[in-house]
């Protein structure tokens, strides 16, 4: 648990704009009294504690800060976490930026459970800021807050290619930050609590800039390549099941290697974006199973145990396919149409041990997994077929993504022949069915 030294310091700055996504200029915003540099920094408007995070290998987040609009002092900043190893934004930037998040949400319902998200682009100060907002409970009542990341706008590539990520952590951070507020004082072991989980987050995010997966896989890191060999109907298991969970797979075992080979050759079958948010197993790194990674490779413990939350498992957005590359095991966190009830159910039951004070459970045995028990040829025969082919210039890797569109292609037709078939009444149950089922309906 990340615990750091408190100062105070000044910070805060009212600002009226409209909310959603926009490109600002310091020069956008009137003056307001609070530059004005005989205000005490120790006013009520401007004070607010600091803290470190520490121990972050590769992050390309400057600061974290939380704020709330005071229905007195307007937008009001009360905590800043400064990642150790990078930049920290001047003062000033932390009040402009205090302002921006919270403008034009004054007229907002604050008994609402919503969490909305908001980007801001400020060009000429050099910085992005995703925000979360939402409502909470406050030191005397009901308010608006925000939670909000502060990036260097040259970072703002790798930002959206992990946004999607980022934006399903900070929602259950969010969640969870709502039940401490309301159960107890913030200032004290809810200030601990928050700065663990936001150093869980950067650990992740520093992990994918460690060891992430690449654009381009070469061919010569998996398992299509013929110095690696493993048995076929294992991986035939293997790629399948990582198609019918959405690309979702971590990958286990107690040499790095041998992790590695299948968790590039899951590489191969996922798209662009979901390289970005997905890594390699590296020797010496004892990394847990991170939520809503696309592939990851995780190394056991000489004994052969593992960090493995089924908390985890289930708070992900889709199902993960679980490799145990050792005992030649693959298993499934749940089926595909469970999920989202299970998820929906395990992150209530988080909320309320939370607010109970009661232990949660982590590391639970393996019952909770599904076996993976569905017949398919299709993934034999492109088994069959790449072995076929030359491994030189890129054929195979070819043949692969050849394969992904065409699956991709399939899934689509037969949706628009469901829909062409049924009645508009019945539309949105099929859709519905179909999208937790798009990968998974070749295999039918």
């Amino acid at each position: 648990m990340a615990t750091a030294s408190i100062k105070h310091s000044c910070s805060s700055k009212s600002l009226s704009l409209d909310s959603g996504v926009m490109t600002i200029t310091s020069e956008d915003s009137y003056k307001s009294d609070f530059d004005d540099n005989s205000l005490t920094p120790l006013s009520p408007s401007s004070t607010y504690t600091v803290s470190a995070i520490p121990n972050i290998e590769h992050s390309y987040i400057d600061a974290l800060i939380l704020c709330q609009w005071d229905n007195i002092l307007g937008p009001r900043l009360d905590h800043v976490w400064y990642v150790t190893g990078r930049p920290q934004p001047h003062t000033n930037i932390l009040r402009f930026v205090t302002g921006q998040v919270l403008s034009g949400e004054i007229c907002r319902d604050v008994h609402t459970s919503q969490v909305d998200i908001k980007f801001v682009d400020i060009p000429d100060k050099g910085v992005i800021i995703p925000a979360f907002i939402f409502s909470a409970q406050g030191s005397r009542c009901i308010s608006l807050q925000s939670l909000a990341l502060i990036i260097p706008n040259s970072e703002l590539t790798i930002y959206l290619h992990q946004a999607d990520l980022i934006h399903s952590w900070f929602s259950r951070i969010v969640a969870k930050l709502r039940v401490l507020c309301a159960k107890k004082d913030f200032g004290t072991s809810g200030l601990a609590d928050l700065s663990s989980w936001l150093l869980s987050c950067l650990e992740m995010l520093s992990s994918l800039q460690t060891v992430g997966l690449p654009p381009t896989i070469q061919l010569s890191y998996t398992a299509f390549h013929p110095s690696n060999s493993i048995e076929q109907d294992f991986l035939r298991s293997v790629i399948a099941s990582h198609l019918m969970t959405f690309s979702r797979s971590v990958v286990m075992g107690l040499n790095d290697e041998r992790v590695n080979i299948l968790v590039y050759t899951l590489g191969l079958f996922c798209w662009d974006s979901e390289r970005f948010c997905s890594r390699a197993a590296l020797k010496g790194k004892k990394w847990p199973y991170y939520q809503d990674l696309c592939v990851q490779g995780c190394t056991k413990n000489p004994d052969g145990s593992y960090n493995l939350s089924v908390r985890d498992l289930l708070c992900s957005q889709y199902p993960t396919t679980i490799i145990d590359v050792e005992r030649r095991e693959v298993m499934q966190s749940s089926s595909v149409l469970d999920h989202r009830r299970l998820s929906y159910e395990t992150l209530l039951e988080e909320l309320r041990e939370l607010y109970e004070g009661e232990e949660g459970y982590g590391n639970s045995p393996s019952r909770f997994y599904q076996p993976v028990n569905s017949p398919e040829s299709i993934i034999k025969d492109l088994i069959e077929d790449i072995h076929k082919l030359p491994p030189d210039y890129g054929v195979r890797e070819a043949y692969v993504r050849h394969f992904m569109h065409s699956l991709q292609r399939r899934a689509f037709c037969l949706i628009k022949y469901v829909e062409g078939e049924v009645t508009s009444g019945a539309r949105i149950s099929v859709l519905f069915f179909f999208q937790f089922n798009t990968f998974k309906l070749p295999f039918l």
